[in-house]
């Protein structure tokens, strides 16, 4: 028989362990690690967590997006290494009507990771050797699910 556990410590150590997956596998671009550095995870309430960042530029990151201006025809910016486009003479500032950014899933590529990698010892310690299997078992078969708000 298992015995008891705090569940909001256990959906807090699940929500860490995610977010070092996320972390560890290195998927997270870093220009100024600004990014990386804010990838962590929220406790909610007793049985809900989420991991992200509170960088207004993580969603464009992750899931990809077209950047247009708003007001005016073209956007300029700082020219990326390797930048094909146009470019402004003389200077290191290139020219669009719009830049598309590829998507980098590397939330959801941690969440599979997560639900392949067996639990961690502390929180195999903390729930007890059947509910980590337990556990793992419907990690596997129902899946995570990778939210976007």
């Amino acid at each position: 028989m298992s015995k008891p556990f705090n569940t909001r410590a256990l959906v807090a150590s699940l929500a860490q362990h995610l977010a070092e997956i996320a972390l560890r596998q290195g998927n997270i671009p870093w220009a100024t690690g600004a990014l990386h550095h804010s990838v962590k995870p929220y406790i909610i309430s007793d049985t809900e967590a989420v991991v992200g960042s509170d960088k207004v530029y993580a969603r464009a990151v992750h899931d990809g997006a077209i950047i247009r201006p708003k007001r005016a025809k073209a956007l300029v910016f700082k020219a990326p290494p390797g930048w094909r486009g146009r470019k402004i003479k003389n200077t290191d500032l290139a020219v669009a009507r719009k830049v598309t950014i590829k998507p980098n899933p590397y939330l959801a590529r941690a969440v599979e990771t997560f639900t392949r990698e067996p639990l961690p010892y502390h929180i195999r310690q903390m729930v007890g050797e059947e509910a980590a299997r337990a556990l793992e078992a419907q990690f596997r078969a129902a899946g995570l699910e990778v939210k976007r708000s």
